[in-house]
């Protein structure tokens, strides 16, 4: 009878333990966005676990303090249930970090448009002024760019998508991040298109410095149209980056017609969130 009430003690106390553990990841973030001067800043109340997610997958953000004058700043971040874990996201310190909170943000379209411009002019500026004085080295993968592999076949063009070429895996599904693990992505992040990613084999590299890192394998970048769609950059043997939009065509430019040295400077549209660099080999990576 003891060993009975034992068992139901340890499983009481599980459940407790799960319930508290739910508790705290769905809790509730408040997310400031620090731009205005006479009006208070918009504030967006964000469920805990995808703030977590995201500020766990880049860490250039951390030790930042908010940028002074006006206009765009950056973000606090505060834990409702820990008041100690206030948290600072510095105008231009994590490009894909801001961009992110940025979507979250419930706020006029001018105004987005102006953090964005301040986000994408910060790290610019601060990339310029590294490679002053830190001067890269070309590095490259080993896929060819071959456009005709991709590009003269109808059916190859229309059933391979950015994700199929930017692992060089020709499969006529459309592949997606994940689903040959059985997993689908339910929301359109950053963190979410990664770990889909991470499940068919990619493995994400750091980028420390503004130079772009070199792999043990192949170079991949995954960008974010947040709340819409992932794209995928490619790295080939030539030092350039290639990608293929969708059912269009293979190419090595970007939207304002520019070779791509580097996919966080291109112009890439509405995919305004750069999540992260990874790592890539077409007989380790499994996609569907």
């Amino acid at each position: 009878m003891e060993k009975i009430h034992f068992s139901l003690l340890c499983l009481f106390l599980c459940f407790l333990l799960k319930d508290v553990k739910s508790q705290r990841e769905n809790g509730t973030i408040i997310v400031e966005l620090n731009v205005f001067s006479g009006r208070p800043n918009p504030v967006a109340r964000i469920i805990k676990r995808p703030i977590q997610r995201l500020l766990a997958s880049n860490n250039q953000w951390r030790g930042s303090n908010l940028n002074e004058g006006l206009g765009y700043r950056g973000f606090t971040i505060y834990d409702m249930d820990n008041a100690t874990e206030t948290k600072v996201v510095a105008g231009g310190s994590d490009i894909s970090i801001e961009n992110q909170l940025l979507e979250w943000s419930n706020i006029p379209r001018d105004v987005k448009l102006h953090c964005h411009e301040r986000i994408r002019g910060a790290y610019v500026s601060k990339m310029n002024n590294r490679n002053q004085t830190n001067r890269c080295e070309q590095v490259s993968s080993e896929t060819t760019y071959e456009p005709l592999k991709w590009n003269s076949n109808r059916f190859v063009r229309r059933w391979n998508n950015c994700y199929n070429y930017g692992n060089d895996i020709i499969t006529n599904t459309f592949a997606q991040p994940g689903r040959a693990n059985n997993y689908r992505i339910q929301t359109m992040d950053g963190p979410s298109v990664q770990f889909g990613a991470e499940l068919d084999g990619l493995i994400r590299i750091e980028a420390p410095t503004s130079c772009v890192p070199e792999p043990n394998g192949n170079l991949v970048a995954l960008v974010i149209w947040p709340g819409n769609d992932y794209h995928f950059f490619r790295l080939d043997e030539n030092g350039l980056f290639s990608h293929k939009p969708g059912r269009t065509d293979a190419r090595n430019i970007d939207n304002s017609g520019q070779l791509i040295s580097d996919p966080r400077t291109a112009d890439r549209g509405p995919y305004t969130v750069f999540q992260c660099f990874m790592e890539t080999e077409p007989d380790v990576v499994y996609i569907q």
